[in-house]
């Protein structure tokens, strides 16, 4: 399969405590044991843009020092325990300001960007973030994006007043030549590290919940476009 755009290094990666396997980016499930509303379990439960955004951030710090920050400065470039990336994810949950109380649905594209542009006015980078709008400009920024080794925030919207409101966009897993749907999602950060070519389809490679899947680009597309404020609430943390 071709790819059109990718990411140039591993990604992160966490080993699991249970079966020792190695995981494809953060996962917000290692707070699973947490007591039922405690702030761990908040964590859990809305703690997905508070991965995206510190699995970007050490990304960038493994390819080049410049981005390296206090904050994950000891995390660069190897195998972390889950006590680590816990560790990691708490410091990242301290720059963004902490996650909205009850049963809200975690970070807004908004806070993502303020706290991206935050560190980066802190460090002297000269990247800048901000949170897309347009339906229209999405696809290009991504392979933008890509081509610049830099991983892109994706949200999955939540369709806003739709009889089911869980329903959302398919995460499929490859396997041989084969795309086989794994469950359906919505009101979930992921991150996009490829753009692939399938015949007549286009296929995302994301990191959820410390696992390789894909997403449909013309399923998502056709999501956005149908769901109310859906270009708004479903697109990514442009980064140039």
């Amino acid at each position: 399969m071709p790819g059109i755009a990718g990411i140039t290094g591993k990604y992160i990666q966490v080993r699991r405590e249970d079966k020792g396997v190695v995981t494809y980016g953060g996962d917000q499930g290692f707070f699973r044991s947490a007591e039922e509303a405690s702030l761990d379990d908040r964590k859990r439960r809305m703690g997905c843009g508070i991965v995206a955004l510190g699995d970007i951030l050490l990304y960038l710090a493994s390819r080049d020092a410049l981005y390296c920050i206090k904050e994950n400065r000891s995390y660069v470039n190897r195998i972390l325990s889950q006590k680590e990336y816990a560790a990691y994810f708490n410091s990242i949950y301290d720059l963004v300001g902490g996650l909205p109380g009850g049963k809200g649905n975690g970070l807004s594209g908004i806070r993502l960007q303020r706290t991206f542009n935050r560190i980066a006015r802190r460090e002297g980078w000269k990247l800048h973030a901000l949170w897309g709008i347009s339906g229209k400009k999405l696809y290009g920024r991504m392979v933008e994006m890509l081509k610049g080794d830099i991983p892109v925030i994706l949200c999955i919207p939540l369709l806003l007043f739709a009889k089911d409101p869980e329903q959302g966009i398919s995460f499929y897993k490859k396997s041989g030549d084969q795309y086989q749907k794994s469950c359906t999602v919505s009101a979930h950060y992921v991150v996009v590290t490829e753009i692939l070519e399938e015949k007549e389809d286009i296929f995302l490679g994301i990191s959820s919940w410390g696992v390789k899947y894909y997403v449909n680009w013309k399923e998502y597309e056709r999501l956005i476009h149908r769901a109310f404020l859906g270009t708004i609430l479903g697109n990514i943390l442009y980064i140039k």
